[in-house]
């Protein structure tokens, strides 16, 4: 109760202080809002959605697991909730980026790591990359729902989650959806490449 307490201060403060995405603020309550920060705070894996659930302060001392799960698989579903989530866990990847240029660094420096030239490759990339292409396409993108949750799959999928952790945060039927995206983006994406190369042949 008293973590719950300290967690909505900060949120109410950071509310305050217009610290809040536009995702999160188009929440209807600060109970949803603690909801999405308790659930990435929570170790991945299964009951975090209904751990976070409880924690926020949904349901009530005498609710039982089965309906504490099933409010957290409501929450879990709803699109304004998975649209938080990504905005979020965009900010918390940028926050890292400290810890991951360390990391690359260590792995430059101990050329016997078995990712050594990887982790060189990655650093003259980013510092001093190759240009294929002059032409610049300005694009203004408005995201929908739809869009925030695949680029949420996308990183996630860069971050190596496993199967069990995608399901838990896009449920089976979401990540199917999303998954289904991707696949057809691919698709677009593969065959604009085909059409190109046999114009230029």
């Amino acid at each position: 109760m008293a973590g719950r307490t300290v967690a909505a201060r900060a949120a109410a403060r950071r509310e305050e202080e217009g610290q809040l995405g536009e995702a999160m603020r188009k929440l209807p309550s600060a109970r949803w809002r603690l909801f999405v920060e308790f659930y990435l705070l929570e170790k991945p894996g299964h009951g975090a959605q209904t751990r976070a659930a409880r924690r926020a302060g949904f349901g009530s001392q005498n609710s039982t697991s089965q309906s504490m799960a099933l409010i957290a698989w409501r929450l879990m579903r709803d699109d304004r909730i998975i649209a938080a989530i990504a905005e979020e866990s965009r900010k918390l990847l940028r926050s890292g980026a400290p810890e991951a240029v360390k990391a690359l660094q260590n792995m430059i420096r101990d050329s016997s790591h078995k990712d050594h030239a990887k982790a060189v490759a990655i650093a003259l990339d980013r510092c001093d990359p190759i240009t294929t292409k002059h032409l610049i396409d300005v694009t203004h993108r408005h995201l929908t729902l739809d869009d925030e949750a695949v680029e949420a799959l996308r990183t996630m999928r860069a971050m190596k989650s496993t199967r069990e952790q995608l399901v838990d945060f896009f449920g089976e039927a979401g990540l199917a959806r999303y998954e289904n995206i991707l696949a057809q983006e691919a698709t677009v994406i593969e065959g604009e490449t085909v059409e190109e190369v046999t114009h230029h042949d």
